[in-house]
């Protein structure tokens, strides 16, 4: 998997508590048991590690998809953020 998913699945493990034996591409973070706070708190965590903020992403989003969306977030930044 990508980078960005990596980045992802170490939050929710370091950050979150998740277990990275729970996770996979096609888990959804309603299946890892993630309320809304959670997912906020994710958001915050990524927009302080990268600069961008994490949208479209619910309780349904499987991680492979967050790791989609925070590419093209990613990708489509301004290139003097230094990011």
């Amino acid at each position: 998997m990508s980078a960005t998913y990596e980045q992802i699945v170490g939050i929710l493990a370091k950050e979150l508590g998740q277990s990275r034996e729970e996770m996979g591409p096609d888990t959804t973070f309603e299946e890892l048991e993630l309320d809304s706070l959670s997912l906020l708190e994710l958001g915050v965590i990524v927009q302080e590690r990268t600069g961008v903020t994490l949208e479209g992403v619910t309780a349904g989003s499987t991680l492979a998809r967050t790791a989609a969306l925070l590419d093209d977030a990613l990708a489509s930044a301004p290139a003097e953020s230094g990011r």
